[in-house]
C-alpha cells in the first residue's frame, strides 16, 4: 500500500496496529472544592448574640428602669452591645453565608482560602475583647485588651475583603451586581475597622472610659450602613428575584448598590469631620442629603428585589413560611426609609443633623426589623441544615410563625419611646424595650436550636433514607 512503512505488510481492511510508545501519564486528580466554614461562622454568630449581645438588650434597659447602679459602666456596655451585636452577631454571620455563597454566585474558587481559619479568631476574638475590656478593665490591662481588640479587628476586616475582591472582581465573575454590594460591603468593613483603631488609640492615649459618643456614632453608621446592609442588599437583590418571578436587571442593581455606598461615604465623611473638627450647617445638610441618598437607595432595592411586587410564587411549598421573614424585612426597610424621609427633610431645610431619638428609631428600625429578620429568614432559607429539616420536620410552621410574630414585636416595641422622643422621657420608656429583647432574643434561640438539632441529627449516617424521614415525622419527635 502506498505510504505504507516498509515490510509493513498491511494491506485494506486490516486493523491498525497500536503499540505503546512510552508510559501513560496519570491523569491529574480532581481538584478539591474549598467549602468554607460557615457552621462554625453561624456558631459563633449565635452565641456572641444570645450570650452578648440580645443579653444586654435585655439587662441594660432593666437596669434604668429598676435602678440598678450601674454607673458609668452603663455606657460602656451600651458600646459593648453595639459591637457586639453589629460584628458579632450579623458580621460573623454575614461574612461566614458569603464566603460560602461567594464562589456559587460567580463561579469561581474562593480566593485565598488559608486567610479564611483566621478570621473567627481575628474578628470574634476583638469583639469579645472590646466587651470585656471597655466595661471591666481597669488601667493598662484595660488599655491592651482595647489595642489588641483594635489590632484584631482590622486584621480581620483586611484578610475578608482579600477574600471578597479577590474571589469577585475577576473577569470571570458571574457574579453580576453582586459584586458591587459586597466589593463596597467589604471597603466599609476595612474603613470601620481603622476608625475604630483610631478611636481606640484616643481612648488609650487620653484614658476614655468611652469613645467619644460623636465618632461612636460614624463607626456604628458605617458598620450598619456600609458593611450590613450593602451585604444583605447584595443577596437580597440577587435571590429574591427568582422568588417572586421577577428578572433581575444588572445595571440598576449596580445603580442601587452604588447610591447606597455614596451615601454611606458622604456621610461618614461629613459626620467625620463634624465630630474631629466642628460641626456646622454644611456637615449637616451633607448627612441629612446622604441618608436621603441612602432611603432612595433602600427603595431601589425594595423594587429591584421584587418583594413589593411579585409575579409568580417561585418559593416551594415548604418554605413559604420561612420567606415570610424575607417580606417582612422589606417592608421593615419601606418603613426605615420612611423614617429617614419624615426626619430627613425638615433637617435638611433648617441645616441640623438628625436628633439622638430620630437616628435611634431609624437604627433599631434596620438593626431589628431588617437584619434580624432578614437573617433569620434567609438562614432559613439557604441553610442546608434547614433544607434537611424541612424534610425532618414538615410540621413546624407554628414554632416558625411564632418566630416571625415575636421579631416583628420586638422591632415595635424598640422603636416606640424613639418615635415619642421627648414626649416620653420617664424611666418608664425602658420597658418596651426590655421586652424587644425578650421577644428577639427568644426567636434568636429558637432559630439556633432548630440549627443545632438538625445538624446533630443530619450528622447521623442515613439520616435522609425513608425509614429516618419516617421516624422523623412520627410524633415522638
Amino acid at each position: 500500500m502506498a505510504g505504507d512503512p516498509p515490510g509493513s505488510g498491511s494491506a485494506p481492511g486490516d486493523p491498525i496496529p497500536l503499540m505503546a510508545v512510552g508510559t501513560a501519564a496519570a491523569p491529574h486528580p480532581p481538584r478539591p472544592h474549598y467549602d468554607a466554614p460557615y457552621r462554625l461562622f453561624l456558631a459563633t454568630s449565635l452565641t456572641l448574640a444570645l450570650f452578648g449581645g440580645f443579653l444586654l438588650a435585655i439587662l441594660l434597659p432593666l437596669a434604668q428602669t429598676l435602678g440598678w447602679d450601674w454607673g458609668a459602666r452603663w455606657q460602656a456596655l451600651v458600646q459593648a452591645h453595639g459591637q457586639l451585636q453589629l460584628l458579632g452577631f450579623a458580621g460573623l454571620f454575614i461574612a461566614g453565608m458569603a464566603l460560602r455563597l461567594m464562589p456559587r454566585f460567580s463561579g469561581r474558587d474562593l480566593a485565598f482560602p488559608s486567610l479564611v481559619p483566621a478570621l473567627i479568631p481575628l474578628i470574634g476574638g476583638s469583639v469579645v475583647l472590646r466587651a470585656l475590656a471597655q466595661p471591666w478593665g481597669t488601667g493598662a490591662l484595660r488599655d491592651a485588651g482595647l489595642a489588641l481588640s483594635a489590632a484584631l479587628l482590622l486584621a480581620g476586616a483586611l484578610a475578608f475583603a482579600a477574600v471578597v475582591w479577590a474571589t469577585l472582581l475577576q473577569r470571570e465573575s458571574r457574579a453580576e451586581a453582586t459584586a458591587w454590594y459586597f466589593s463596597f460591603g467589604a471597603l466599609a468593613y476595612v474603613a470601620q475597622a481603622a476608625l475604630n483603631a483610631a478611636i481606640v488609640v484616643e481612648m488609650v492615649r487620653d484614658d476614655l472610659a468611652l469613645a467619644p459618643l460623636a465618632k461612636d456614632d460614624v463607626l456604628i453608621f458605617v458598620q450598619l450602613f456600609g458593611f450590613v446592609l450593602l451585604f444583605l442588599c447584595g443577596v437580597a437583590t440577587r435571590a429574591v428575584p427568582s422568588l417572586t418571578g421577577n428578572s433581575r436587571p444588572d445595571a440598576p442593581s449596580r445603580a442601587a448598590a452604588t447610591a447606597l455606598a455614596a451615601g454611606v461615604a458622604l456621610y461618614a465623611v461629613a459626620a467625620a469631620w463634624a465630630a474631629y473638627h466642628a460641626p456646622s450647617q454644611a456637615t449637616a445638610r451633607a448627612q441629612d442629603a446622604a441618608l436621603l441618598l441612602i432611603a432612595a437607595a433602600f427603595v431601589a432595592v425594595i423594587w429591584l428585589s421584587g418583594a413589593a411586587r411579585p409575579r409568580a410564587n417561585r418559593v416551594a411549598r415548604a418554605s413559604r413560611t420561612s420567606f415570610l421573614f424575607v417580606r417582612a424585612a422589606f417592608l421593615w426597610l419601606f418603613v426605615a426609609a420612611v423614617l429617614i424621609f419624615w426626619y430627613g427633610v425638615p433637617a435638611l431645610s433648617d441645616g441640623r443633623p438628625l436628633d439622638a431619638y430620630a437616628t435611634d428609631a431609624i437604627r433599631h428600625t434596620l438593626t431589628v426589623g431588617v437584619v434580624t429578620m432578614m437573617i433569620v429568614g434567609m438562614g432559613m432559607l439557604v441553610i442546608p441544615e434547614f433544607a434537611g429539616r424541612r424534610i425532618q420536620h414538615p410540621g413546624g410552621e407554628i414554632a416558625v410563625l411564632a418566630m416571625l410574630l415575636a421579631l416583628n414585636a420586638a422591632a415595635a416595641l424598640r422603636i416606640w419611646p424613639a418615635l415619642e422622643g421627648l414626649r416620653w422621657i420617664a424611666m418608664t420608656r425602658f420597658w418596651p424595650m426590655a421586652a424587644a429583647g425578650a421577644f428577639a432574643i427568644a426567636a434568636v434561640a429558637a432559630f439556633a436550636l432548630m440549627f443545632l438539632q438538625s445538624y446533630i441529627e443530619q450528622r447521623t449516617p442515613g439520616w435522609g433514607s425513608t425509614d429516618a424521614l419516617r421516624r422523623g415525622r412520627s410524633p415522638r419527635t
